[in-house]
């Protein structure tokens, strides 16, 4: 057959100039690329040779090789797998988007067994004129002695020819790489020995034949008796194989040590501790992958930084596809580490992007549910090391609470809080468990630390009755706990806030009662404070939480906390001013003095006690150098 120049199909030329420049954000993804497809070509080979054991195969094992050629500046990648005829040539290379493996998965679609391979879009080989300014292509088929010679330079047309393949089947594919003078600094050399170490580790490590290559590496001379001539040194040439192809994750978990799983997880979330602990199972059914997933031992220093990366990463067959895959784990989770292999996940065309259809929150949802479903039942039975996780990673996990609502619940029950009740953590199920009789709601207080916390005078009234309080001191717990109104028909309450209801009836009545007589003995002083502080409080009533405490401020029902307030000004949100209710403690002998004191004295005596009540809570007071004044004033005249 004489050599022809072909023309590709229309549009070819556009569509090669979109591959170039915009279709993939790395150039080196042009090597996975090739690698995949002479992975495929292998897996092909092997399992067409079950059907013809009159094929004359090769005695050398199945493997790819790259060849790399600096003085000539080429790289080729070689395969011994099942390569092509000319027709096959022609319809699979010079038809563009034309995947010859998902024409052979096609035919073989009733078969049991059949090879999982890599290659979805025919696409792929043209990532090479990213890299290249001329492209060869040399391939013959198994069982067949005719070999194929294209070659094209991107320009829209190739050239085909007989030509016969001394290695026999397989196929050669030669890269005559370009000079990027007008970006050097930005383009890595692709025919350099450590370049391509790295690009293989990164994206082709688990491909399950060997990639080969040969290396130079200098060693001493010796001498007849073996011993090193100083001074002397030559060259050797050694072939080496450049993937691990150790995917744990493919392997029953039985068959994996423990110090395999340990090295694998240092491996993929580059981390020098052990993990945790882990999850690795087989998902079958609609959606089928595999997942091998790590809980770090301690948190990673960054975190909880704002540009942090996260999520699992993302194989198909083996082949790496993108690393801080978001979209297969949710936020709440995103101190998972680790991999997902799926073998029919749908990717666009460059196979770097994930498409947001069902397959992806298929499998986001399997992953969800796994996680969750082995987070309770270490909490149910080894709930020691539950807690140590949850010191790590809760106050992450409680975010799932406000923005997953289909696992909201399932997420309460994996929620712990310190309490006044135990020194260990608690759940709510073990608060509800532990209630008084009488007690009607469950009463929570948010705060920046435990030491504040178990110190507030908010809880004076409720430890005196013996009612537990859970104290909540994760920054996000502002918003976990208005999301769970209600456990186990027991509405949550925050002890903080106006409308706290404490007495049963009985106790209410007496109660009302004193409030009266206690309003009406100190109407005149209340009145005298309220206008001292009117600025500031929308009301001064007497309180009855308070026990030992001379005041404090309380939110409205629906009004955000005072930590809340703090919270979203220092992220620079300014907050509507809420004027706040300041509850005050008759009984405390500070009120019994104030009586009798002139009525300027009072209204400055009221001021302290506001500022008092802001730094008790946590919150900052407006004037300090003032405060100060009036506390040295009020110490002066003692």
């Amino acid at each position: 057959m004489a050599k022809e120049t072909r023309a590709f199909q229309a549009e070819v030329k556009q569509i090669l100039d979109l591959m170039v420049h915009s279709l993939y954000s790395h150039r080196e993804i042009f090597l996975r690329e090739l690698i995949s497809n002479a992975s495929d070509a292998l897996d092909k080979l092997r399992f067409e040779e079950l059907s013809h054991s009159e094929w004359k195969g090769s005695d050398e094992e199945k493997h790819i090789r790259l060849v790399a050629d600096k003085e000539k500046r080429t790289l080729t990648v070689i395969d011994n797998g099942i390569g092509m005829t000319h027709d096959e040539v022609l319809k699979n290379i010079g038809t563009i988007a034309h995947s010859g493996t998902k024409e052979f998965l096609k035919k073989q679609k009733e078969v049991k067994d059949r090879p999982e391979l890599i290659g979805q879009f025919g696409v792929g080989f043209y990532s090479s004129f990213m890299v290249a300014d001329r492209v060869t292509v040399h391939t013959c088929k198994a069982g067949t002695e005719e070999g194929t010679l294209w070659e094209s330079t991107g320009d829209g047309s190739f050239t085909v020819d007989s030509a016969p393949r001394s290695e026999g089947h397989g196929t050669t594919i030669t890269l005559h790489m370009k000079k990027f003078e007008d970006d050097d600094n930005s383009v890595e050399d692709f025919t350099d020995e450590w370049v391509l170490r790295r690009i293989v580790k990164k994206y082709s490590d688990f491909i399950a034949w060997p990639i080969k290559m040969k290396v130079s590496r200098e060693e001493d001379e010796v001498d007849a008796e073996g011993k090193p001539v100083e001074g002397k040194t030559k060259t050797v040439e050694e072939d080496e194989v450049l993937n691990s192809r150790k995917a744990i994750w493919l392997r029953s978990a039985s068959e994996v040590s423990e110090d395999e799983y340990k090295e694998f997880y240092k491996h993929v979330a580059h981390d020098w501790s052990d993990p945790f602990d882990r999850i690795h199972y087989r998902a079958e059914g609609s959606q089928e992958f595999t997942a091998l997933m790590f809980i770090p031992s301690v948190v990673p220093m960054d975190y909880n930084y704002r540009d942090t990366k996260w999520g699992l990463s993302l194989y198909v067959h083996r082949v790496f596809i993108m690393d801080h895959c978001d979209d297969l784990v949710p936020a709440y989770l995103r101190f998972m580490r680790g991999v997902i292999d799926s073998s029919d996940l749908s990717l666009n065309v460059s196979r770097e992007i994930l498409q947001k259809d069902r397959q992806v929150q298929a499998i986001k949802k399997a992953v969800v549910a796994k996680v969750l479903k082995h987070l309770q039942a270490m909490m149910d039975g080894e709930r020691d090391r539950y807690e140590t996780f949850w010191k790590n990673f809760g106050s992450t996990l409680k975010e799932g609470i406000t923005n997953d609502f289909s696992n909201k619940e399932k997420i309460e029950e994996l929620s712990l809080f310190h309490s006044t009740h135990s020194e260990k953590l608690t759940s709510l199920a073990e608060y509800v468990g532990r209630m008084k009789k009488e007690q009607k709601e469950i009463y929570f207080i948010t705060g920046d630390s435990l030491k504040t916390l178990q110190n507030s005078p908010y809880l004076e009234r409720l430890k005196a009755k013996g009612f537990e309080v859970l104290y909540c001191i994760d920054p996000v717990d502002e918003w976990v706990m208005q999301s769970i109104s209600k456990y186990q028909d027991k509405h949550l309450r925050s002890i903080t806030k106006e409308g706290l209801d404490l007495d049963t009836e009985e106790e209410k009545k007496k109660s009302d009662e004193e409030v009266k007589a206690k309003e009406e003995e100190f109407k005149t002083l209340i009145n005298t404070i309220q206008g001292a502080v009117a600025e500031k409080v929308r009301e001064v009533k007497i309180s009855t939480r308070l026990v030992d405490s001379p005041c404090c401020l309380v939110s409205g029902a629906y009004d955000p906390s005072a930590r809340m307030a703090r919270m979203m000004e220092s992220m620079g949100q300014s907050m509507p001013q809420q004027k706040r209710i300041m509850e005050i403690n008759p009984n405390h002998p500070v009120f019994g003095r104030m009586k009798d004191l002139p009525e300027n004295t009072q209204k400055e005596w009221a001021e302290i006690l506001y500022n008092q009540a802001l730094l008790t809570e946590g919150s900052p007071i407006e004037d300090p150098m003032r405060f100060s004044r009036q506390i040295a004033n009020l110490m002066t005249h003692m």
